[in-house]
């Protein structure tokens, strides 16, 4: 029930809310308080917080982890709801918002292991955009909401159908959320080797994990790249990655332009249904439409392309990712890890167009590592030969006698 309250010569009608900030309100001039001429509606704040309605009834359904894609499905389908009620209707806030869970934010499942707010920051640049909205808050009806719509998704960043049919969630809702961005789906990254896109989802992990690899190959330089696709992991080249990776491109992509990276709001309403559409109709073209979105052709049912060319192309992204990654992590290991990041991208690269290829013509099978390429020989990068050269000469200088009237 609204009431009424005098404030600076106007009369103002409540028509809901506790909290003044987000109250909506009928703004009424004091001369025409009599026959209750209303001149003006405002809103005050930016959105509904639903926590300021903690006394609310709350008849929402509980929410549950999905355990496999029908009820990612449905747990999304409730996510979006809810961000509609509280009034995000637009379906790139609410992409964003989910991303946040997962990506970007002080509340996400990367900060929460991560504790980094550097990573943040990266997120949110190579995605082109913040988080819309803090999902604890907006991801319930009230303070007191049941649903735990929050909690369910954020034990949800990856789902399995079984041990070989999975998609990383986060990786697949931050992809969404980078291709709203045309800098983010167009715009190289300096000396970081890809776009927003391409960082937030492949490059970031075969890149890391090409940076890794390097450095455990200081100590011991036959370790395959085979080990950076594990099936059953979580980093780098683990198979539920991959999967998330070509889902970040894949989902709610425009069926006539194969080859065009495509924001998903520009074909879908809402992300569930774009979900939907992904599992059921493109699964089995998935390896299909990424390979042409990065760059093989498409005639009718069949793709063309160079395999040499492709796997060129990503090595080189993998080499350039690397540097900036080890840097971060381990910085006194990149003088000697440079030596193999060329190599080890190069191994790497041939591992993943082969995984991409074989599940083009083979659906039904995961992406995962079936080839397992020899070691290269490191290749000594002029930043080496100059660390190593200066280190030489510092020897050589402390071998001489300074003072030789000693």
């Amino acid at each position: 029930m609204s009431k009424e309250s005098y404030i600076g010569g106007d009369y103002i009608e409540w028509t809901g809310g506790k909290n003044e900030e987000y109250a909506k309100v009928i703004r009424i001039s004091s001369n025409e308080k009599n026959n209750f001429t209303a001149v003006k509606e405002q809103t005050y704040g930016e959105s509904k917080d639903p926590s300021e309605e903690d006394d609310k009834l709350c008849t929402c359904k509980v929410s549950k982890k999905a355990t496999n894609f029908k009820t990612l499905i449905e747990l999304v389908k409730q996510a979006e709801e809810m961000l509609i009620q509280n009034e995000y209707s637009d379906m790139g806030d609410r992409i964003s918002i989910i991303r946040g869970v997962y990506y970007g934010t002080e509340w996400s499942l990367d900060y929460s292991t991560e504790k980094s707010s550097i990573r943040n920051k990266f997120f949110n640049i190579y995605t082109g955009s913040s988080v819309k909205a803090d999902a604890r808050k907006v991801l319930k009806c009230s303070e007191n909401c049941k649903a735990k719509l929050f909690e369910s998704l954020f034990a949800t960043p990856e789902v399995f159908e079984n041990s070989y049919k999975a998609v990383d969630f986060g990786h697949l809702i931050i992809g969404l959320d980078s291709r709203r961005s045309s800098v983010a789906k167009n715009i190289t990254q300096p000396g970081q080797g890809g776009t927003g896109l391409e960082l937030n989802t492949w490059i970031g992990d075969l890149g890391g994990g090409t940076a890794n690899l390097s450095r455990q190959r200081i100590k011991n330089s036959t370790i395959r790249a085979k080990t950076i696709f594990p099936v059953g992991g979580h980093s780098y080249g683990a198979m539920v990655n991959l999967e998330g990776d070509v889902a970040a491109y894949v989902v709610g992509m425009n069926d006539n332009k194969p080859n065009d990276i495509v924001d998903a709001t520009d074909n879908f309403k809402t992300i569930h249904e774009a979900l939907k559409d992904y599992f059921d109709k493109k699964w089995n073209k998935r390896t299909f439409y990424f390979l042409a979105m990065l760059g093989a052709k498409v005639s009718g049912n069949n793709i063309i392309y160079t395999k040499s060319e492709l796997e060129s192309e990503c090595a080189e992204k993998f080499e350039d990712f690397a540097e900036p990654y080890i840097t971060l992590r381990n910085p006194t290991d990149l003088i000697e890890a440079s030596n193999y990041f060329k190599p080890v991208s190069e191994e790497v690269a041939a591992i993943f167009i082969d995984a991409l290829l074989h599940v083009v013509s083979k659906p039904e099978d995961m992406i995962a590592a079936r080839i397992d390429p020899n070691p290269k020989p490191k290749v000594e990068t002029l930043r080496y030969k100059a660390a190593k050269k200066a280190k030489e000469l510092y020897e050589n200088v402390k071998k001489i006698d300074v003072n030789p009237f000693d």
